[in-house]
């Protein structure tokens, strides 16, 4: 594969709404950090590739660039994976076939990037009908629950089971990307201490790679993490 992956059709270069930043100290740090806890446990890029989400999953494809596009399914994608990695590093038990999957599909059903809160009961429904010949069987209802839950307060939850708490402070630090990340909301220690410093520099560095590299949307994603060092190059 080549340095650029599936690079984007198109001569002209958009521009890039974000301005990139050079990586503050604490991000340096953080990541720093995630490497020494994971050591030899840091995801890989061939595993997110498995769960790569496609156009076609989008209820708007023509919207899948926007805030709740492949970019951001994405991103979601490397927090579940470091969040978990290091929660059972600690001996939490966690479904993280459940976690990529609904990292990969809770806003392809999304009819509007506003208000839209019905969007994850049709995320669950689209997945059992869809996915479900391609998702592990024992993690199905994991993914529907997930789905089904991530968009209201936890109190609303029937419970919150801890893949649910997983993924809702992995949607919650992509927040960055409207402006809107409030740690204090997050809910795992790592989240707050530690994640919550890289999530800035995720973003930036993935939007760089779209909008001056030429990445294509998921590519541009897993090539920044690499470059930050939280996920391996293999």
């Amino acid at each position: 594969m080549s340095k650029k992956h599936q690079q984007r059709s198109g001569s002209a270069s958009p521009v890039n709404p974000i301005s990139s930043l050079a990586s503050d100290p604490p991000s340096v740090q953080a990541a720093a950090e995630v490497r020494r806890l994971l050591g030899k446990n840091l995801p890989s890029r061939s595993l997110f590739e498995q769960y790569r989400p496609l156009p076609q999953w989008f209820l708007r494809p023509d919207e899948i660039g926007n805030i709740h596009g492949i970019k951001h399914e994405a991103r979601v994608m490397v927090w579940q994976e470091l969040l978990a990695r290091l929660l059972i590093r600690d001996g939490k038990a966690l479904d993280q076939e459940a976690l990529r999957w609904a990292a990969a599909t809770h806003d392809t059903q999304r009819m509007t990037d506003g208000s839209d809160f019905p969007h994850g009961e049709r995320a669950a429904a689209w997945v059992e009908q869809t996915l479900r010949h391609r998702i592990p069987e024992r993690s199905l209802a994991t993914v529907v629950y997930l789905n089904t839950w991530h968009v209201p307060p936890d109190i609303s939850a029937p419970y919150i089971t801890p893949e649910l708490a997983v993924f809702k402070d992995a949607d919650g630090l992509d927040r960055v990307r409207i402006y809107d990340l409030d740690p204090k909301f997050l809910r795992w220690g790592y989240s707050k201490t530690l994640l919550q410093h890289l999530a800035q520099a995720l973003l930036e560095g993935s939007e760089e790679k779209y909008y001056q590299e030429g990445y294509d949307l998921f590519d541009c994603v897993i090539a920044a993490a690499i470059e930050l060092g939280i996920v391996i190059a293999e």
